[in-house]
């Protein structure tokens, strides 16, 4: 363990005990939520023993995602996500093959992914009771499946950061959520690059509040050091004068998402200067990934914050296979470690309660040694 990082020790691992755990629905070539979260939960267990603890998140029955999330999202597309399933399997046996995930060789209802659905683009327009017209009116691509575990999977994220944030606030330890899904490119009225719902705002979010009534101090930061900017997450707070929010991503003018995550995005309104995007061309190795960190740190330290959320995504792993032609970074191996010490290093004068927040990464050999290795 880093110097930098140790003296927060013990690490909890906030995870669940999963139903929806099998990997029957990781369809997608690139995209294996389920496998991910196995990977990095078991990579902490087996690299540090008795330095982690794995805290199972309880999952009420009766999770109420509509009232968790209604801080960050319209309550219109969380209503979608709970009942798109049921609707799409009503609509059998006969579906439309065409809407199905590619490829789809299983059995039963196959995943829903909106291939026909005119994506939403004029303000006078509303939702279809047509769940593929729904899809296509919330979601803004064609490969985020609606599966059957969904929502299952979901409550579970949600219980998680619920749980990561009050233990985050112990101030006795770093926190690390592994939820199954991303959430940095949802932003508060649609959803997409397999994100469903914003974990991070939320997490944000609750540590802002409960800041605010124990200390008066509501300032909260996020840094997102997935390869891909944190648009969703950017959007969500981009006026919001309490949140300061940091993103290094590839340029995007070469990389999803592409319209966002420009150096001139700084916030605007009450929130003007309180957003700070930081890309970098595609092939950045440590040497170009460690100034941009420390830069988006020393922000983070100067606007005082009294939490801080990490978007942790390791899609910046070299080889990674997301990344678009000619895109990708490479860092591997020990830059995971100096990437945590480095974030650690600004802790030594004032620990910080921290959140590590799982989004992207699809690089499966190395994708639980990676997480494991920044708090190592």
């Amino acid at each position: 363990m880093s110097e930098a990082v140790r003296r927060y020790l013990p690490v909890k691992v906030v995870s669940v005990d999963s139903e929806a755990k099998s990997e029957q629905n990781d369809v997608d070539r690139h995209n294996k939520p389920r496998l991910r979260r196995s990977l990095i939960t078991s990579a902490f267990i087996e690299k540090y023993s008795d330095l982690v603890q794995v805290i199972n998140a309880p999952v009420a029955s009766n999770c109420d995602l509509v009232g968790i999330y209604s801080s960050v999202h319209d309550v219109g597309m969380i209503q979608f996500l709970i009942y798109a399933w049921s609707k799409w399997e009503a609509m059998g046996p006969d579906w439309d093959t065409d809407n199905c995930q590619p490829g789809w060789k299983g059995n039963g209802t196959p995943p829903l992914v909106p291939c026909h659905a005119a994506f939403r683009r004029d303000c006078y327009e509303r939702v279809s009771s047509n769940v593929m017209g729904a899809f296509g009116f919330y979601c803004t691509d064609q490969v985020t499946p609606i599966v059957e575990s969904l929502v299952a999977e979901l409550k579970e994220d949600a219980s998680i950061i619920c749980e990561a944030a009050n233990l985050a606030l112990l101030k006795d330890s770093v926190v690390y959520a592994t939820t199954t899904h991303p959430g940095h490119h949802s932003n508060y009225d649609n959803f997409g690059g397999y994100c469903y719902l914003n974990n991070v705002a939320l997490c944000a979010r609750l540590m802002q509040q409960r800041l605010h009534d124990t200390t008066g101090n509501k300032r909260v930061a996020v840094i997102d050091i997935d390869y891909h900017c944190g648009n969703g997450t950017a959007s969500i707070f981009y006026q919001d004068p309490d949140v300061f929010f940091t993103s290094i991503h590839c340029d995007p003018e070469i990389e999803y998402p592409f319209n966002a995550g420009y150096e001139d995005q700084i916030g605007e309104g009450d929130g003007e200067g309180t957003t700070l995007h930081i890309p970098l061309a595609p092939g950045a190795t440590w040497n170009d990934y460690k100034p941009a960190l420390e830069k988006a740190m020393n922000a983070i330290i100067e606007f005082d914050v009294g939490g801080l959320v990490v978007s942790m995504g390791l899609d910046t792993y070299e080889g990674d296979s997301v990344p678009v032609r000619k895109g990708g970074f490479k860092l591997k191996g020990n830059d995971y470690v100096e990437l945590g010490k480095t974030i650690g290093s600004y802790m030594k004068d004032k620990f910080i309660p921290t959140v590590f927040v799982q989004e992207g990464g699809y690089k499966m050999d190395d994708v639980g040694e990676a997480a494991a290795d920044v708090l190592g």
